[in-house]
C-alpha cells in the first residue's frame, strides 16, 4: 500500500493530511511528545506523539494508533512492525 509522504508545514507539526492538520489548528488534537503534554492526563498508553483532546479545564489526552481522516499509521509501535515487513 503506498502513502502519501507526512507532511511538515511552516510553524506547523508533522501531519498526514490537511483533515489532520484543520483538528490540530482547532485544538481538538495535538502533536507533541508525550512529555511535553501539560495540565491534563493522559488516558491510554499508546506510543504515539499524536493526542486527541477532550476537555477544556484539564484536559485528558487520548493517544492515536492510525490518523482518523487517511488512515495513515500515526504511532511509533505501529509505524515499527510495518517497517520490519
Amino acid at each position: 500500500m503506498l502513502q502519501t509522504p507526512i507532511r511538515i508545514r511552516q510553524n506547523k507539526h508533522m501531519v498526514c493530511c490537511d483533515d489532520f492538520q484543520n483538528l490540530v489548528d482547532q485544538e481538538f488534537a495535538q502533536v507533541h511528545p508525550k512529555h511535553l503534554l501539560s495540565g491534563g492526563r493522559i488516558l491510554n498508553d499508546i506510543d504515539t506523539d499524536y493526542f486527541f483532546v477532550f476537555g477544556a479545564d484539564r484536559p485528558s489526552f487520548v493517544g492515536m494508533n492510525y490518523c482518523p481522516f487517511c488512515g495513515r499509521v500515526v504511532s511509533r509501535g505501529l509505524w515499527n512492525l510495518e517497517k520490519k515487513k
